[in-house]
C-alpha cells in the first residue's frame, strides 16, 4: 500500500451515526473495521479498545514476521486509543496481509479479548508486579484491561528477554478457577433453516433496527449501532458464509450511582450501553442470542430470522436447541465421560449441579384458591481442592444419595482440551442451563465447537 493510498484512507470521510447530547443531535464516528475486516471481529474489537497502541504494533509485527514502518507511524506516538482515521489505515494494512497471518492475529485477539471479563481482568492484575519496570510502565496511566492482557500475551508468545514467562496462560487458568463458583450469564440457542445465507444490506439493517426499537421502546432506531462480521469459506467476497455474527448496541440501561461532584455527594442518573449479540452457524442452522433480558430473546431470535435470514414472519416461535441434563442425576455419567470422550477432549469434571424439586401448591389470594408452581433450588458444588467427585460430596455433605427424584436445572463442567498446533492443553469451564442456555460466549470458536460435539456424544444436547 502506497503512502498516497494511506493518506487517502486516513483523510477520508468517516461514516456517522446519529446520536443526541443534552437533547441536541450530534454525530459519532464509526470506523471501517466490519467492512474492511469482516472475518476478524476480535482483532477489530481489540484495536478499538487498547489504550497503548504501540502494543498493537508489536502484535502485528510479531505475527507478520517483519517490521511495519507504516504501522509504527500510526501507533508509537499515539496517546490513548487510536483515532478512527488511524484505525482505518491499520485495518487496510491488515487486509493486505496473508490469510495465515490474519488467522494468527485473530486467534491471538480472541484469547486476549476473552481474558478481559471481570475474572480475567482480576487474574491479569494479580500476576503483574509493580516492582518490575516493564509491568510498572503498563500499569501506569493510561492503563486498561485490554492493554494489560495484550502485554502478557506478547511477553509469553514473542518475548526473547527471558523474563517471567507463561503469565498469560496462568491468568487464563486463574480466570477458570474464579469462574468455577459463579453462576454466569448465558446465551439462548435456537434452530433455524440449515444452509440459509444471511443478508444485511442498508434496508435490512434499518428494518432490524426498527424491530429492536419495538422490543426496547426507550431506544430510538437511529441510536442503535449495528455491526456485522462474516467468516466465509474462502477469501472471495461472494463465498458462502460459514459463521455470521452481529452485534447491536444502544444506550438503554438505566444506572444510578453516587459521585462526588464539586465537593458534594451527588446522586447521578445515567444510561449505559446495552448490547444484543447474534451468532449464526449456516451449515448447522444454529442461532445463538444473547441479551441481558432473557424474556425478550425469543422475539430477538424471530427478528433475526425474519430480517437477516429472510424467514417467515408468520411463524410465531423458533424451535430451541435443547439440553437434557437428566443424565447427571446418577454417578453413571462419570463412566460415560471416560467411555464417550471424543478426540480433542482429555477429561471432563463436574464442578456443580443445580437441582430442584418442583411442586404445585394451593394458596388463597384475594379469597380465590390458586395453584402455584414452586421450586426451591439447591446448588451442590465442590471446592477446588476437593478430591471427591460431586456425587460423593452430595451424599456426605448435604446428604443426597439419590438425585433421580430431582430435576437437574444446571451443571458446570470443566473440560481439559488436548494440545493443538496453535495452543497448549488447557481447561475450559462451561455452564449449561436447561432448556437452552449455554455460555459459549466465554469460549474460543474452536473450543465451543469441540465442547458442543462432546455434549452431543454424551446425549446431553439435542439437535433437530
Amino acid at each position: 500500500m502506497t503512502t498516497t493510498e494511506l493518506n487517502n484512507i486516513q483523510s477520508s470521510n468517516v461514516p456517522a451515526v446519529a446520536e443526541t447530547e443534552n437533547g441536541k443531535p450530534r454525530t459519532r464516528g464509526k470506523d471501517n473495521g466490519p467492512s474492511t475486516l469482516p472475518h476478524l471481529e476480535r482483532l477489530v474489537h481489540l484495536t478499538r479498545k487498547v489504550q497503548r497502541p504501540m502494543l498493537l504494533r508489536v502484535l502485528l509485527e510479531s505475527a507478520h514476521g517483519q517490521e511495519l514502518p507504516a504501522v509504527q507511524a500510526l501507533t508509537d506516538e499515539a496517546k490513548g486509543s487510536l483515532p478512527i482515521p488511524s484505525r482505518n489505515v491499520l485495518f487496510a494494512l491488515v487486509a493486505e496481509m496473508e490469510a495465515e497471518v490474519q488467522a494468527r492475529l485473530e486467534r491471538a485477539a480472541e484469547r486476549i479479548t476473552l481474558l478481559v471479563d471481570e475474572y480475567g481482568a482480576l487474574a491479569v492484575t494479580e500476576l503483574m508486579d509493580v516492582s518490575r519496570p516493564d509491568d510498572a510502565a503498563i500499569l501506569a496511566a493510561p492503563s486498561d484491561k485490554y492493554s494489560r492482557a495484550l502485554y502478557l500475551y506478547l511477553e509469553q508468545e514473542y518475548s526473547t528477554s527471558g523474563s517471567v514467562k507463561n503469565r498469560f496462560e496462568h491468568a487464563e487458568q486463574r480466570q477458570q478457577v474464579l469462574r468455577h463458583f459463579q453462576s454466569e450469564k448465558y446465551s439462548s440457542h435456537y434452530l433455524g433453516p440449515k444452509g440459509a445465507q444471511p443478508g444485511l444490506d442498508g434496508a435490512a439493517e434499518e428494518s432490524l433496527k426498527q424491530r429492536l426499537a419495538e422490543l426496547f421502546p426507550q431506544v430510538k432506531a437511529d441510536d442503535i449501532l449495528v455491526e456485522p462480521f462474516a467468516h466465509r469459506e474462502s477469501d472471495a467476497p461472494d463465498a458462502p458464509v460459514l459463521i455470521f455474527t452481529l452485534s447491536a448496541k444502544f444506550n438503554g440501561k438505566h444506572i444510578h450511582y453516587p459521585k462526588i461532584i464539586n465537593g458534594e455527594d451527588t446522586d447521578v442518573d445515567d444510561s449505559s450501553t446495552v448490547y444484543v449479540r447474534y451468532s449464526w452457524h449456516s451449515s448447522k442452522g444454529e442461532l445463538s442470542v444473547f441479551s441481558d433480558d432473557e424474556t425478550v430473546r425469543p422475539e430477538l431470535a424471530k427478528a433475526f430470522r425474519d430480517v437477516v435470514l429472510g424467514g417467515d414472519g408468520d411463524i410465531h416461535t423458533m424451535p430451541m436447541r435443547e439440553f437434557d441434563l437428566m443424565g447427571f442425576c446418577t454417578p453413571a455419567i462419570l463412566a460415560r465421560f471416560k467411555k464417550g470422550r471424543i478426540a480433542g477432549i482429555e477429561s471432563i469434571d463436574i464442578k456443580h449441579i443445580l437441582i430442584a424439586n418442583p411442586e404445585v401448591r394451593q394458596t388463597t389470594l384475594k379469597n380465590r384458591l390458586i395453584a402455584r408452581r414452586v421450586e426451591n433450588p439447591l446448588l451442590i458444588k465442590r471446592d477446588r481442592f476437593e478430591d471427591r467427585n460431586i456425587y460423593e460430596v452430595a451424599g456426605t455433605v448435604y446428604p443426597l444419595v439419590d438425585l433421580t427424584n430431582y430435576v437437574v436445572k444446571q451443571v458446570k463442567l470443566t473440560f481439559r482440551i488436548a494440545p493443538t498446533a496453535h495452543r497448549k492443553a488447557h481447561d475450559v469451564t462451561v455452564q449449561i442451563t436447561t432448556p437452552n442456555g449455554f455460555n459459549d460466549g466465554k469460549l474460543t470458536r474452536a473450543d465451543s465447537e469441540l465442547v458442543f460435539a462432546q455434549l452431543m456424544q454424551l446425549d446431553c444436547a439435542r439437535q433437530y
